[in-house]
């Protein structure tokens, strides 16, 4: 590829200036492959990669089987387990005789063969298997009898290419490094052509490389010193010199073209760069460390969720995971309407629950088919087989009819309903009172100080305390204080189970939250109207506009950025909503987070658990991105 050199403006390069930016240019497009050549060679002698393409060591349970057929005695296998095999770390030892692989009695007339195909397990999809084999076996003792024992084996299975590819590397920094290489690749290239745009951003590329070069250089000269993050060897101050040292001979090159480009740069490079274009640059330079920062704390953490949404991992368990796509979002979101019928009693009328008054459903034309499935079904498949279940079920019109939600996981359509049903009424109420006790505690009257101060007093109280103090005011007989009242002042003729599932649990926790969590929309609406000035009232005041008029055309229109940040931190925690549930309610009426903790903690399920956590930040997103819209933040 031919330099172009300057066409007017800068004078021509020298033939050595010539070969320099050759140099320059050519380090930023190898720099540019060599992402690319180092993103292969990682994958390709990655450990986890290698075993998924080439197997493990030791498959299976790591059990070899001799058949030994002594004169005059019966036939038996001997188990020799291999050194650090699953079958070993179990407790099984060389000698011991094999007596029964899962239901299958071992007999002498079985093969070697036949034996080690029971224990391999070849016929098993891997969607089917359990990754579990139970054996039994004879110990011989030393006074020449046996001791029966039995074990259940964890399998160890190589993992398939996408497990281990996604566990290993992920999505983030792969992509990233595709894209920082042909950007710098095109940096070089461009260079060639005297563009002084490029030759800037490529003095920002070389600084940040430089920089990235010398963290590096950090990290090693500690972990080789100290042969690993955390240990209490003694400092090796060779081996952590050694480490160092090729990261800063790497660094020597980029500070010399970074040096020769700064010299030459207004000499030899031509082109206009406009304000706008400059503080691009600057911007993208100040913002570099911080993506970094969250790339490592956030951007990955968030990965690692979606990729274990992708997989059936089970929390504290050995087993392997298996790559299950997106079937842990179909089963969360799989859902459908169907009509049915009131049972009917023997007066013609709809049967209804004795205590509750709820009606009695007949089953949907739906369930009953899947009721007819699941008959026909094995039990293995039956295991694994999720059917349509009843979430709601809402009267039409009060009439025999009704409408039914059913659901793959009616628990989650509840929680997801509940989610949403406390942050729509709980955020709009402590938005109104917000704005109430903001307008009031910013207008001038004695002890307006000590209001602001005792207005923040429920926000100051943990959420558990505050939840635990008004579970025992909301008890549901005359000894809860919010009954008592009531019942003193005649408003209630009998005590009211306000947390029962019969009650109005819904109401009673949104009314928890708002009294908690108002102040705080306050205050934060409270340091919005004290930035609107004075002088705009007064104006007002002069043209004859009144209060009522101010409050719309002035206050809400200056008020939209405080209320978007407000409504969006008041809308997360809303969405993420879980001690004020987890204590009050029980287990039935869950939110999306209290839903999340229990499938991970009590049902294991860190594969389907993530997929929650996972819609849950999707929901949020959502409802912060239409906040920004409606409210045209990004305008203010």
């Amino acid at each position: 590829m031919t330099i172009i050199p300057p066409r007017s403006g800068r004078r021509r390069p020298t033939e050595q200036e010539t070969i320099s930016l050759e140099l320059v240019s050519g380090l930023l497009m190898i720099i540019g492959l060599l992402a690319f050549a180092y993103l292969f060679y990682a994958i390709a002698t990655s450990p986890e990669i290698k075993d998924a393409t080439q197997g493990l060591k030791i498959e299976g349970i790591g059990i070899e089987i001799r058949k030994v057929e002594p004169e005059g005695e019966v036939a038996y296998f001997e188990i020799i387990p291999a050194p650090g095999g699953p079958a070993e770390e179990k407790g099984v030892r060389a000698g011991d005789r094999l007596t029964k692989v899962e239901d299958t009695e071992i007999t002498p007339g079985f093969s070697v063969a036949q034996v080690e195909r029971l224990l391999q397990e070849p016929d098993v999809k891997r969607a089917d298997d359990d990754f579990e084999i139970s054996i039994e076996f004879l110990r011989p003792l030393e006074n020449g009898e046996f001791s029966p024992q039995e074990r259940t084996i964890i399998k160890n299975v190589a993992p398939t290419f996408i497990i281990a590819y996604l566990n290993t590397f992920g999505i983030i920094v792969p992509f990233l490094t595709i894209v920082i290489g042909i950007l710098i690749f095109r940096l070089g290239v461009r260079l060639r052509k005297f563009d002084l745009i490029s030759a800037r951003w490529a003095m920002i590329a070389f600084l940040w490389l430089i920089v990235g070069l010398i963290v590096a250089a950090i990290r090693a000269f500690w972990v080789d010193g100290k042969g690993g993050l955390v240990g209490d060897h003694p400092f090796g101050f060779s081996n952590a010199v050694s480490g160092a040292i090729p990261y800063l001979i790497t660094a020597i090159p980029l500070g010399v073209a970074l040096w020769w480009l700064s010299r030459i740069i207004n000499d030899l490079f031509e082109g206009e760069e406009s304000l706008t274009s400059r503080n691009t640059r600057f911007a993208w330079s100040l913002l570099i460390p911080t993506l970094a920062v969250l790339i490592l704390v956030a951007a990955q953490p968030l990965e690692q969720t979606f990729i274990a949404s992708l997989t059936d991992e089970e929390f504290g368990s050995p087993k392997p995971s298996r790559f299950v796509g997106l079937r842990n979002y179909q089963e969360l979101l799989s859902f459908k309407f169907v009509m049915v019928d009131c049972k009917k009693d023997d007066s013609g009328n709809c049967e209804r629950v004795r205590g509750e008054g709820g009606i009695v459903w007949e089953p949907s034309a739906s369930e009953i088919e899947e009721r007819e499935k699941l008959r026909e079904m094995s039990s293995a498949e039956r295991r694994t087989y999720k059917r349509y279940q009843e979430a709601y079920t809402w009267q039409l019109f009060g009439g025999d009819s009704g409408l039914r939600l059913l659901g793959k996981d009616p628990q989650f359509l509840k929680s997801f309903s509940n989610t949403l049903q406390f942050t729509f009424i709980s955020v709009t109420l402590e938005l109104l009172l917000g704005l109430i006790i903001a307008m009031v505690v910013n207008s001038k009257f004695t002890g307006r100080g000590l209001m602001r101060t005792a207005m923040l007093v429920p926000w100051a109280i943990p959420t558990v305390v505050s939840a635990a103090l008004w579970e025992v005011i909301m008890r549901g007989d005359q000894t809860g204080i919010l009954n008592k009242l009531l019942l003193d002042v005649g408003l209630i003729s009998q005590a009211k189970q306000w947390l029962a599932t019969t009650g109005p649990w819904m109401n009673s926790i949104i009314a928890v939250d708002v009294w908690k969590t108002a102040p705080f929309m306050a205050l934060l609406l409270l340091a919005g109207l004290q930035t609107i000035p004075a002088d705009v009232y007064e104006a007002a005041d002069v043209d004859g506009a009144g209060k009522v008029r101010q409050f719309f055309t002035i206050t809400l229109p200056l008020l939209r950025p405080t209320i978007a940040v407000a409504l969006v931190f008041r809308t997360l925690d809303a969405l993420r909503a879980f001690d004020v549930f987890s204590v009050l309610l029980d287990a039935t009426r869950p939110s999306m987070a209290l839903y999340n903790y229990d499938r991970l903690i009590q049902g294991g399920l860190t594969g389907y658990s993530s997929a929650i956590g996972v819609i849950i930040f999707m929901l949020i997103l959502i409802f912060t991105v239409t906040y920004v819209r409606i409210v045209r933040l990004e305008q203010e």
